[in-house]
């Protein structure tokens, strides 16, 4: 069976992330859940989609890699016959990005694909214990540390998916663990306070996201006094920062691959 006649009779997995920037830190994360995706899955179609148009657009200025965005990957697929599409995204917390693909995937529920869409990472208690335990094996603070993840946030501060997975962590027996935003709860302050109770020796920042990108760079590791590394050792503590995405994780990459493969499977179903 050529290419195209096994196409219209295959299903899609599309992975959806916000996006990143720069080649080795794509080729570190993104790259490697989709090829992870593939290798799980390889009847399947995979395609990938970014939800940040500034991001498609740095990439395609300065590598000439264009990126489509969720619409214009469900065009491609639609050009290609195939209508049953699960959607996988990379997401971290719920936020507008992720708000932003549901609406523009329902577009294409009207023109008779069969959608199948995954959850965020953090989306339930379950996820989130898998999350924690997952991030605790691979950094491993010590008794004397405090490790601090630093994720994105949202602007709305609605989402309370990161105190939950800081509740995860407690759970789990990780009292030197705390989870952060830039945007949003728990701030800087919330997480310094809690890091003064415990009076550890260091700080370790590592970013909660899926690519450790400019935020990561900038506002938590970066040497202006406004950094979250500065502002820590402002407080008199001596930190350190581990500038790798959680997409470099291989059980945070096991994760998605275990979700594409639930929504295959479920996709078949209906």
């Amino acid at each position: 069976m050529n290419r195209e006649k096994r196409e219209k009779c295959a299903a899609a997995i599309l992975v959806v992330s916000y996006g990143c920037r720069g080649r080795t830190m794509r080729e570190k994360t993104l790259d490697r859940i989709e090829a992870d995706i593939r290798n799980a899955c390889p009847e399947y179609v995979v395609l990938h989609a970014w939800t940040s148009g500034r991001l498609r657009k740095k990439c395609f200025e300065q590598e000439g890699i264009r990126i489509p965005g969720v619409k214009e990957a469900m065009e491609e697929l639609l050009r290609r016959g195939i209508r049953d599409v699960a959607v996988l995204p990379t997401h971290v917390l719920g936020g507008l990005e992720y708000q932003g693909m549901k609406k523009e995937l329902q577009a294409f529920e009207g023109r008779g694909s069969r959608i199948l869409t995954g959850v965020t990472l953090l989306f339930s208690e379950e996820d989130r214990r898998k999350t924690a335990k997952a991030l605790a094996a691979e950094l491993e603070p010590g008794a004397d540390e405090a490790l601090a993840l630093v994720g994105h946030g949202t602007k709305d501060g609605l989402d309370t998916a990161y105190r939950e997975l800081d509740g995860a962590f407690r759970k789990l027996g990780y009292g030197n663990i705390f989870v952060g935003a830039m945007e949003g709860e728990p701030d800087f302050q919330s997480v310094l306070d809690r890091i003064r109770k415990r009076n550890p020796e260091r700080v370790v920042l590592a970013p909660l996201m899926i690519a450790a990108g400019k935020h990561a760079a900038r506002d938590m590791g970066g040497g202006s006094s406004h950094s979250w590394k500065s502002r820590l050792e402002e407080a008199g503590f001596p930190t350190v920062c581990i500038m790798k995405g959680m997409g470099e994780y291989e059980e945070i990459r096991r994760i998605f691959t275990r979700r594409a493969e639930e929504l295959a499977s479920f996709l078949g179903m209906f």
